[in-house]
C-alpha cells in the first residue's frame, strides 16, 4: 500500500476504534501509524488489540509526551524508510472529517500538488463548535504568518495535511526546530521556500466529540515567535532539495 496517515495520540481512547474503523472503510485504502506518547488512559494498549482486526494499523509508542513535533518527526521517519509514496496526517479527535483523506490524496496523486492541506478559511471560516475567542486566535494567527513570511497560504497552522514522498525527503523534518503547533508552520514553510505546488482544500473543522483538547495559549506563543525566527533565518540561508 502507497499511502499512510499518522495519527499522534495523547489520551485518545474515546476516539481512537471509531477513527481506525473510519479510516479502514475508506474507498482509498490507506495504512494507519498511531504515534502513542504513553497514553495514561491506555490509547497505546487499546491501538495493540485493534491491531488483531485491522491489517493496515501499526503503532509507533515514545517513552513520553515530547510535544507534536516531534511525534510527527518520528511518524515521517517511520513512513521514509518505508515504501509509501503520500503520507497525511490528522488529528485523533474527529475535529477532521476522515471522509476528507481521500480528498487531499486526490489532490496530490491526481490533480498534481506536491503538498494539499485542509483548510477552514480557503472559503471562509469553516469551525464548529469552537469558542469565538479561539476562532479569532486560530485566524488572526494565519494572518500574521502570512504577513511575516509572504506565504499566500490562508489556513498556516492547519494540521490535516497530505504530502509527497518527495516533500517530507527533501524538508527533512528532523531539521524543524519548532515543537508544538509552530511545526505545522515551519514544514509549510520550508516547503513553500523549496517552491513545492501547496493547494487547500476547503473541509469543515468540528471541535473534538471527546476527550480534551491540547491547545494552550503556550503554544500559540511558541509558533508566533518561531515564525520570526524561521522568517530571519531564511532571509540568510535558504533551503535546498536533495535532488537539485
Amino acid at each position: 500500500m502507497s499511502n499512510l496517515v499518522l495519527i499522534p495520540t495523547y489520551n485518545e481512547a474515546e476516539n481512537i476504534h471509531g477513527l481506525v474503523h473510519a479510516i479502514s472503510a475508506l474507498r482509498v485504502p490507506f495504512d494507519i501509524l498511531i504515534i502513542d506518547d504513553n497514553s495514561p488512559d491506555g490509547t497505546g494498549t487499546i491501538a495493540k488489540d485493534l491491531m488483531r482486526l485491522y491489517p493496515n494499523l501499526h503503532l509507533l509508542e515514545r517513552a513520553e509526551k515530547a510535544g507534536l513535533g516531534r511525534a510527527y518527526i518520528a511518524g515521517f521517519d517511520w513512513a521514509l524508510q518505508r515504501d509509501y509514496e503520500y503520507i497525511c496526517e490528522m488529528d485523533a479527535d474527529f475535529s477532521h472529517n476522515p471522509d476528507d483523506l481521500v480528498r487531499l490524496w486526490e489532490a496530490c496523486a491526481r490533480n498534481g500538488a506536491d503538498l494539499a492541506i485542509g483548510s477552514r478559511y480557503i472559503s471562509g471560516v469553516n469551525v464548529v463548535n469552537w469558542p469565538m475567542g479561539r476562532v479569532l486566535m486560530s485566524y488572526i494567527a494565519s494572518m500574521y504568518v502570512r504577513l511575516i513570511t509572504g506565504m499566500k497560504i490562508k489556513d498556516t497552522t492547519a494540521g490535516f495535511k497530505c504530502y509527497r514522498r518527495e516533500v517530507l525527503r527533501n524538508i527533512d523534518p528532523g531539521h524543524i526546530r519548532s515543537v508544538g503547533y509552530g511545526f505545522q508552520i515551519e514544514m509549510k514553510f520550508t516547503a513553500w521556500l523549496l517552491g513545492y505546488n501547496i493547494v487547500e482544500i476547503p473541509i469543515i473543522f468540528t471541535d473534538r466529540r471527546a476527550g480534551t483538547s491540547k491547545m494552550s495559549g503556550g503554544i500559540f506563543s511558541e509558533a508566533m515567535w518561531g515564525v520570526l525566527r524561521m522568517k530571519i533565518i531564511s532571509l540568510f540561508r535558504k533551503p535546498c532539495r536533495a535532488d537539485d
